[in-house]
Parts: structure tokens; sequence; C-alpha cells
């Protein structure tokens, strides 16, 4: 897995779409990863919210995929918004086996698809539209 200890410089990598992915479940950051690799994107793994944030700016996705539950830092849903904020036309998807339907409304109200985890091929879908 990429991360930001091992990351090569992003000048000289060029691929499909640059996505960020962000899930403390270390098999589960993994899986997507090397999912999103094996599509050709140029993919860098974080293990939690406030990791996703510091690699932004370094980084430069064009797609941000966001577990929900995070612990010990900020939840999917309070990154996507801050970075709906600072970033508004970053693609954010939370792809999250917690499902809440006042979760689910208040991301996709916020323009954020909310994905149930495990079912990498609507994930993909949401990365490529």
């Amino acid at each position: 897995m990429i991360t930001r200890q091992n990351a090569p410089c992003w000048d000289t990598v060029t691929s499909m779409t640059r996505i960020l992915v962000a899930d403390n479940d270390p098999d589960a950051l993994d899986l997507a990863v090397l999912d999103l690799q094996l599509e050709g994107h140029q993919v860098v793994g974080a293990t939690g919210g406030d990791e996703a944030l510091e690699l932004i700016d370094s980084f430069d996705p064009e797609v941000v995929v966001l577990d929900h539950r995070m612990p010990p830092g900020p939840t999917g849903l309070t990154v996507a918004l801050e970075l709906r904020r600072s970033h508004p036309d970053l693609r954010v998807v939370i792809y999250s086996n917690y499902q809440d339907v006042e979760l689910v409304r208040e991301a996709t109200s916020a323009g954020i698809p909310f994905l149930p985890k495990g079912n990498l091929r609507t994930l993909r879908a949401a990365i490529d539209r």
C-alpha cells in the first residue's frame, strides 16, 4: 500500500484518476487501494480522517473515498463536509459499513454519495462517473 511515508513523487506518476482512500481498518484499506490500482488509478491510502486531510494538498486527489467511522479521529462525514467547504470541486464518496438513515440523508443532501462498503463494483462506478 502507498502511504504518506512511502509515496512517490506525484509529478512523475501518470494514471487515470488520483484517488485518496481513508479507512482505519487496514484490511479494508488495502483491498480498496489494490482494487482501484488494478483499475489503473493512482491511489494513496490514509489510516484516518486527519491523515487524509493532511494528504489533500500534497497528493491533490481528484476523488476522496472515506469510511465513516475512523476512530479516534474525525468521522468520514466530518471530513467530507470539511472537504466540501475547502475544495468544492473535489469529488467525495463515503464508503462505509455504518448505515444510519439520518447519516445517509445528511451526506446525500450535501451532494456526497454514501455507498455500502463491500460492493467494489459500485465504488468503481462512483469514481468513474
